[in-house]
Order: C-alpha cells, then structure tokens, then sequence
C-alpha cells in the first residue's frame, strides 16, 4: 500500500523497514516514481505507469550510495520520454509487465525471489542483497537465466576466487552457495533448464575449520592496543573480547538493546545466526566500554530505550553500522605486534570468540554455560532430545561466568605489559 508523502534523501535515510509485508513511498517529483521497502529493510526504486490500459511495474535499481535518488528520478524521466514517443519500455532491461509470465533475466526473477523466499527473514536477505548486488548482478544479472551454464557458473566463480586475492576464496564459496540457492529455486519457473547450472559447477574447496587460539599475552596487546584506537573499532574489539559474541553481532546493535538497569544487552533472535535471541549480562568491564561507547555517540544511557540507531553507527546515516572495518583492524592488528615487540602469528576478529570460549574452559566454567555464553544451541551439551526439552536461559550462570572472564581480561592485561613500555 502506497504512502503518499515526498521522498527525500533525510526520508529515505531515516526510513524503517515494517515488521511484515511491504509499503511505497510515492515521489513528489516524478509521476509515477516510488520507493518500495520490505521486512528485509531493502529499498527499491520502481516506476509504475499506465500504459494502453496496462499497468507497467518496472524496476529501477536498488536505493544506495551508486545509485541515489538522483539516479532514480534521472532514469524515471527518460524512460517517460520514451512512453511519450511511443516506445515499448516493457521490453527495456529492469521492466516487467504486470501478470507477464516471460523468464527474464537473472536479475529480474531475483526480485520475484526477493519477495517470495527471503524478504521477511531481515538477516539473511540483507546478506543475500549485498552479495547479488556487489558479485552476481554485475556479472550475470542481464543474462537470461535459463540461459545460464555450468562453465558460465564456473568461470564466474574463478574470477571472483582469484581476482582479488587469497581472502576471496572464501567469498566465492558464499557466492557460490548463494546462485546455488537462488537456482534451486528458480527451476521450478525455467522450463528450457535442465538442471541448476551449479551443479557440478566449479568451486574452491572447503577450508579446514580453524583453531587458532590468542595466547594471554597475545589478548593483553590486543586489548591495549583496542584500547588506544578507541572508538569504534578499539570499543568493538573489546566488547568482542569481553562478550565473546559474533562480530555482526556487536556491529549492528541498536541502542535500545542494552538495558543499564538490569545490565544485560538482549541480542534478538532475527539478528543471531541461530534465529535464538540471546542474552547477554554486562560484566562491570563491559558495562564501561557500553558507557563509553554510549558517551562518543552522544546517547545518554538512560535514553537507550527509546533510541533504535545502531549503536556504532556510520558517519553518513545512524541505520547503518560504520565502515572501514579492514583497514581498523589492520591498525589494530599492526599494535599487538608493536606491543608484543614480535610479529604474532596471524588470527582473526572471529578468532577472538574461540579464545574467549577455550578462556572460560579454563576458568572452570561449565561447557553448557560457555555454550549458552555463545549462544550455540548445537553444542553436545544441548544437542538432540536435551535441547528440545531443556529450556534454562543460564542468564544467572552466564553473569558469573562473563564477570570472572572481564576480571582475568584485566588480570591478564596488568600480567603482560606493553614489550615496548618495558624496553624503555
């Protein structure tokens, strides 16, 4: 159902997804120009113009830092030029008539499968949007999609594999798995299509699973060094190491999570990857990196219930978390070598969870409370018939376990001094 207000750039900036289905918003500018966002939060600009007595639906482009609504309304005009000369715009690329049952292009049918299969699942549709718009649009996305094959899909693969270095083998396997997923469903709707093009299509192997573990003295530079770069990335890299929750986790959260009064931030369930809300209890150290994050962002902690912008927010619009994210924790990572006065071995943001979990081990920490710490609903001790029956939240036990963990962070800080502080 359409909203008939105008758009602007600060609406569209400060526009919230609804909790189900989808609403436009109509442009004040532009007949016929509107801007449609679903429960994923995605925002898509579409042009619907009565042609011959037929309603055209045709879609724009997706609302973002390329294409703006500038962009939108520039290409809106011209392709009301062409109505008015009399040119078939159903037929352009992007354009789709209403009721049509033609196959399309790749990029068309994702928008039916946007809809349909992933626009109330706010998680999974965001990843899904941003790895079709930056990797498969580009390459495939004006390929008719029964048109697509497995060397196609191979090729494609490889060049996202390898173009851009080592890191990316593990992008081409989520872009892989992400074109599986959409074929899969788009069989059904591809008569000339034998067979989901990915099958037996070309992919970098599964990496073997990690395990590094950040040695005490490796966690002490790497809190001082999060420590100095402060906020937000030093904030993000102690809450990591205080929380032991997932970096998304802590990247998106909203200010209205965290309760200052009961001390506990409630991570809910459509931003956890196991679809489990989770709760977390503030040790006192957590509770002062919040504050502080709090105080950089000019949020009063008392009003955090009834702010709902992220938390560490981008410069640009408090919806979206902040960017740079590689290059901080480069700088970081650069520190805790400086601090160590060595060149540690290499370990990543997630590599920090997995210390946090053995750190608790250590500590004598129950495995089903460090689970539920976790928040892994997976784990031996709540697999099977035991996590269908037993419902304990372990709020109580996971306080305790999270304040002897920020006690030893400290204790482990003050234990190994910067290697630099003491050559002087």
């Amino acid at each position: 159902m359409a909203n008939k207000v105008g758009l602007t750039d600060a609406r569209i900036a400060g526009l919230k997804a609804p909790a189900t289905g989808q609403i436009e918003l109509v442009d004040g500018i532009v007949n016929g120009l509107r801007l449609r966002i679903g429960a994923s939060g995605i925002k898509t600009y579409i042009l619907r113009k009565r042609v011959q007595g037929k309603w055209l639906n045709i879609t724009i482009g997706r609302h973002g830092p390329s294409f703006t609504l500038a962009n939108a309304r520039r290409k809106a005009r011209d392709l009301l030029v062409d109505v008015e000369q009399g040119k078939n715009i159903a037929r352009k690329e992007g354009a789709k008539r209403k009721g049509t049952k033609g196959v399309g292009t790749v990029a068309e049918l994702y928008e039916i499968y946007l809809v349909q299969q992933i626009e109330g699942k706010k998680r999974s549709a965001r990843e899904f949007d941003r790895v079709f718009r930056k990797y498969i649009e580009p390459e495939l996305g004006d390929r008719l999609a029964d048109a697509i094959t497995r060397s196609d899909v191979s090729r494609f693969v490889e060049k996202v594999a390898f173009e851009g270095g080592k890191e990316t083998l593990t992008m081409a396997r989520i872009v892989f798995r992400h074109l599986s997923t959409f074929y899969t469903w788009a069989l059904t709707r591809l008569e000339h299509l034998p067979a989901n093009p990915c099958r037996d299509a070309w992919r970098p192997k599964r990496s073997e699973p990690r395990d590094r573990v950040i040695s005490d003295r490796e966690l002490a530079a790497l809190w001082q060094a999060a420590a100095e770069d402060g906020f937000p990335f030093g904030h993000l890299v102690q809450m990591l190491v205080l929380t032991a929750q997932r970096r998304g986790e802590v990247l998106d959260a909203t200010c209205d999570e965290f309760d200052f009064k009961a001390k506990v931030w409630t991570v809910p369930g459509d931003r956890a990857k196991n679809g489990k809300a989770n709760v977390v209890p503030l040790s006192a150290q957590t509770l002062a990196v919040v504050t502080e994050i709090f105080a950089a962002s000019g949020i009063a902690p008392d009003d955090a219930h009834k702010q709902s912008q992220i938390l560490l927010a981008s410069k640009v619009t408090n919806t979206n978390s902040v960017s740079g994210l590689s290059k901080a924790w480069k700088r970081i990572r650069a520190s805790v070598d400086e601090k160590l006065g060595y060149e540690a071995g290499h370990f990543t943001m997630h590599d920090i969870r997995r210390t946090v979990a053995t750190g608790l081990q250590r500590l004598g920490i129950p495995l089903v409370v460090s689970e539920a710490v976790l928040n892994h609903q997976s784990g031996s001790a709540m697999a099977g018939v035991a996590g269908v029956y037993h419902r304990h939240q372990y709020t109580n036990e996971k306080r305790e376990a999270l304040a002897l963990w920020g006690r030893e962070v400290l204790h482990l800080v003050a234990r190994y001094p910067p290697q630099k502080n003491q050559e002087e």
